[in-house]
């Protein structure tokens, strides 16, 4: 008897499902638009509104509000200007601010590409080592510059690097870090593609080692790449980078000392210089009295 008709189920998948073609082939576009990368967002009952969504990626990926990643270079630099507030930087921070940019722009625009604390934490220790030399403020307002430039919020990555600090910190071991929260979210990462690596996340790691009394080595990234499930091809481009880190800081220090060094001769030479004037005038005056 066809008047005698199961009721149909009312979730709203299956409304979803008995809806006319046209609907069908909307709501199916409208699955397709969302990022594969974050698909949790699926489990909505609702479909989110397509700000909503797009708010909720940038969240994901570190952008602050209404901000997206430079999709070049030119355009991370003409950003960072922009940020910084002027023409220029210093000459001994430019190729610093130019690096940093160029390989975290690569990185970000990645679809594998995933923000977390440890990006964060790189991020702000390669512009505290690099950009030691210049002023307080002039370092604040360039490390600032980068992450808006990159279309990141600088509180939230400063707090997410400081909140990664204190999680090693209570961690005080690498057995214990590598087991914490924000490593576990690393480690969970999908496989394929695997993790887009960069600069800043290879330069987070290696500062994360001394925080609980590792000393970074081949060995100790052999270990944390195995234990965080990373691509072993990754793992090869952060020991490049740590021979790197190591060799730049290492110049820096130079630098440092030769700077120091030479403020050091121009204050003798310009003492020396006041004290030649000093005797001069004590003798010219010791002459008038004379006379």
């Amino acid at each position: 008897d066809t008047s005698a008709r199961r009721p149909r189920c009312q979730s709203p998948l299956c409304r979803q499902l008995a809806a006319p073609p046209r609907m069908k082939q909307h709501l199916l576009l409208l699955v397709a638009s969302l990022p594969s990368a974050h698909g949790a967002l699926l489990s909505s009952r609702r479909p989110l509104p397509s700000s909503c969504r797009a708010a909720a990626a940038r969240a994901l990926l570190g952008f602050g509000e209404g901000s997206s990643p430079p999709q070049t270079v030119d355009e991370a630099r003409q950003k960072f200007f922009a940020a910084y507030g002027k023409p220029y930087v210093a000459p001994d921070a430019q190729g610093f601010v130019n690096e940093l940019l160029g390989s975290s722009q690569m990185a970000i625009v990645s679809p594998s590409f995933r923000y977390n604390a440890v990006f964060a934490l790189g991020t702000e220790a390669l512009c505290e080592t690099f950009l030691a030399q210049r002023p307080e403020a002039e370092r604040v307002a360039i490390t600032d510059a980068i992450i808006t430039a990159l279309g990141m919020s600088p509180q939230q990555l400063k707090s997410d690097a400081a909140a990664l600090r204190e999680t090693a910190k209570a961690a005080g071991t690498e057995e214990a870090l590598l087991g914490s929260k924000p490593m576990l979210e690393i480690k969970a990462y999908p496989k394929v593609p695997p993790l887009k690596y960069s600069y800043a996340f290879g330069a987070g790691m290696l500062t994360l080692m001394p925080l609980v009394e590792v000393k970074p080595s081949d060995d100790a990234i052999d270990r944390w790449v195995g234990a965080l499930e990373i691509d072993p091809a990754k793992g090869k481009m952060l020991k490049r980078d740590f021979a790197f880190f190591e060799s730049s800081q290492d110049k820096l220090a130079e630098m440092r000392q030769m700077m120091a060094e030479m403020q050091a001769s121009a204050k003798r030479k310009e003492a020396a210089k006041l004290k030649e004037q000093a005797e001069a005038a004590a003798a010219e005056a010791a002459a008038e009295a004379a006379a």
